[in-house]
């Protein structure tokens, strides 16, 4: 398997962890600080939507926590506008919805081919 970069592999952990899209800023930037976030939105955005048309991830939409478990899967444009409206980005300590990426169909390892 190919190196990965910093933030395929940032994505990678996260997704095996469920996580929400704050949370992979925060741990890519290792900050709570959400200005520090802000200019890594557009990497992870192409990244996110690039690996779910691939199959190795899914992202997930929920109006109960965690979505990893209560979520609907969202795709095609719909996943576009989310990933691209930095609100779905930020951290809110009780959100309206929940949106969560998790581990697709495919292996990572498939990256490669």
């Amino acid at each position: 398997m190919k190196e990965m970069t910093n933030e395929e592999y940032c994505l990678y952990v996260n997704a095996r962890e469920g996580s929400s899209l704050w949370e992979i800023l925060a741990d890519f930037t290792q900050s709570e600080n959400e200005d520090a976030w802000v200019s890594h939105i557009a990497d992870f955005s192409r990244l996110i939507l690039t690996w779910q048309r691939l199959g190795f991830l899914k992202v997930l939409r929920s109006t109960r926590w965690p979505a990893v478990t209560y979520g609907s899967e969202v795709s095609g444009e719909e996943l576009e506008a989310l990933i691209l409206d930095s609100r779905a980005w930020e951290y809110a300590e009780e959100p309206e919805v929940y949106i969560a990426v998790t581990l697709g169909g495919r292996d990572i390892s498939e990256l490669d081919e």
